[in-house]
């Protein structure tokens, strides 16, 4: 199997990242909505209000990493979200998400950014050993809440 390629999207590709992001929302119990998710990929090349990084393999996008910038008021620093993340599962276990993660961190180190944040759900075990393996350690200094509307 060739090596895949990983490059930071453009909105030229939006046409063959909407197949990959539908497929990540259905996997996480959301109907499938490729007008929307077309719409709402559009919205944050368009508002340049996002980062999304694509592995490639024979000109197939197999998976994806989206990063969001939030800042940090004490430190003075960006922090980028890792608000999504996913391989093909046909991939999984190929090394492709952890070259896709090697770019990803290479990114944040360029940008001068303070680190990475993310959240996995709790019953995620293989995402939580991923992540791990990966360097990330869980976060015992703050308690995160989120409140529902």
């Amino acid at each position: 199997m060739n090596k895949p390629t990983i490059r930071q999207a453009t909105i030229q590709d939006l046409q063959r990242i909407v197949p990959i992001f539908d497929a990540y929302r259905e996997y996480f119990g959301q109907i499938k909505d490729p007008e929307m998710v077309e719409e709402f990929l559009f919205d944050r090349f368009e508002h340049l209000e996002s980062v999304i990084f694509i592995a490639e393999q024979q000109g197939e996008v197999i998976g994806f990493a989206q990063l969001y910038p939030v800042f940090s008021s004490l430190t003075l620093q960006r922090v980028w979200l890792l608000n999504d993340f996913y391989i093909a599962e046909e991939f999984r276990g190929s090394g492709v998400g952890t070259q896709l993660f090697t770019t990803v961190k290479e990114f944040t180190l360029l940008t001068k950014s303070k680190g990475i944040e993310l959240s996995v759900e709790h019953t995620n075990k293989k995402a939580w050993s991923f992540w791990e393996k990966q360097g990330f350690k869980q976060d015992e200094e703050f308690r995160y809440y989120f409140f529902k509307l």
